[in-house]
C-alpha cells in the first residue's frame, strides 16, 4: 500500500471514531449550494467561510483552459 493512501486511511479512521456532527440536520443550516469546480487547490469552506452542515458544496469536473 502506498504511504498517500495509508496516510488517507488513517486520517478518515480518526475522523470517524471523533465525529461529533451526526446531531446535524441533513439539510444545510444555511440553506446554501456551491456549486464549484473540482480543482484540487481550492477549498470551499475556506473560500466561503463555511463549517460542517452549513452548505452542500458540488465539485464539477467540467471546466477547461482557454
Amino acid at each position: 500500500m502506498s504511504q498517500v493512501l495509508e496516510e488517507v486511511l488513517l486520517a478518515n479512521q480518526t475522523y470517524a471514531e471523533n465525529f461529533d456532527k451526526g446531531q446535524l440536520a441533513i439539510p444545510p443550516a444555511r440553506r446554501f449550494t456551491i456549486l464549484t469546480c473540482m480543482d484540487a487547490r481550492l477549498d470551499p469552506a475556506k473560500f466561503a467561510g463555511l463549517a460542517e452542515g452549513d452548505a452542500h458544496v458540488i465539485r464539477n469536473a467540467g471546466g477547461r483552459e482557454a
